[in-house]
């Protein structure tokens, strides 16, 4: 008897359950080997993971306090005292840097969390039911995307006191519209499939239709939006920031360190805005990288056989 059929013979004879991890393992194993194959998205995750430990491990890391000045030391470039110089304000500026990094990361994670939740879970109400409950919320989703978000950001921010719990519920309560679209493309695919009118027919409940069979189909999809919605939200965070509607000085964050270095570009302190600049292209590339590989890993469509 071949391998092929010995292996059929063990599948057949597990409970269902067991048969679906079995039979998943070969596609994670596929799917690691084509995203590891990917040399720019394991160099995007490879920066990221860099970024993140450097944001949790800043205070023991950084030489000096972010907002304590140093006698002399104003607008200092480079030196071996101060590693990548110092503002206006005394300040060492990679003290600022890395703590910044703690600040616009955690702004961006906790902005995409709630832009996933919400747009996952409207997408499939709306492609799931259908009828009323989709055009309410397409509708919804119409008239928020006509509007610039910046636009949004701006008027939100504006109204309510500028801090990091403000920014991250601006972002994410503005953001969702693209992912609920994205997910009910994916549950109107589905919802007439075979399998779910088989879980139908025997008796499961909405909730456990859409939490058991349908979810997870879209999930590849979903982390990958995931991804790609960091890169874009510290890129607002950043925005905001700059134009002072986000996180507020002294709390040191990459958007507000360019725009107090903006000022001082006419004096020649390139620094203050060349390294939160060059630190925010780093991770929204990386971020994008990887989001491009974890999509050409995940697609099976492009999946070899």
């Amino acid at each position: 008897m071949s391998q092929t059929s010995q292996t059929a013979r063990r599948v057949g004879a597990l409970s269902a359950e067991e048969r679906r991890l079995t039979l998943a393992r070969p596609r994670r194993r596929l799917v690691l080997r084509r995203f590891l194959e990917n040399r720019l998205a394991v160099a995007g995750l490879a920066v990221i993971v860099l970024f993140y430990a450097v944001a949790i491990a800043a205070p023991a890391i950084s030489r000096y306090d972010p907002n304590v000045q140093s006698p002399g030391q104003r607008s200092k470039p480079p030196s071996a005292q101060h590693w990548l110089g110092t503002d206006r304000n005394l300040r060492d500026t990679y003290a600022r840097l890395i703590i910044g990094a703690r600040v616009s990361l955690s702004v961006g994670f906790t902005a995409v969390l709630i832009v996933m939740t919400i747009g996952t879970l409207l997408g499939a109400l709306a492609g799931f039911f259908g009828s009323w409950v989709d055009t309410l919320i397409m509708r919804t989703t119409d008239l928020l995307l006509a509007i610039p978000q910046i636009l949004l950001l701006i008027s939100a921010a504006a109204l309510f006191k500028a801090g990091i719990v403000t920014t991250v519920i601006v972002i994410g309560v503005t953001s969702w519209p693209g992912a609920a679209r994205l997910v009910r493309g994916q549950f109107l695919a589905l919802r007439n499939q075979e399998f779910v009118t088989a879980a139908r027919a025997s008796g499961a409940t909405p909730a456990r239709l859409m939490r058991r069979h349908l979810l997870p189909n879209p999930l590849s999809v979903i982390i990958v939006e995931a991804t790609l919605w960091l890169a874009y939200a510290i890129l607002l965070e950043a925005t905001l920031s700059y134009l002072g509607l986000g996180v507020q000085i002294p709390t040191p964050s990459w958007g507000n360190m360019l725009q107090q270095g903006q000022t001082e570009l006419l004096n020649g302190a390139w620094w203050l805005t060349v390294f939160p600049g060059l630190a925010i292209f780093l991770v929204v590339l990386a971020f994008n990288l990887l989001g491009d590989g974890l999509r050409d890993a995940l697609d099976p469509r492009l999946q070899r056989r």
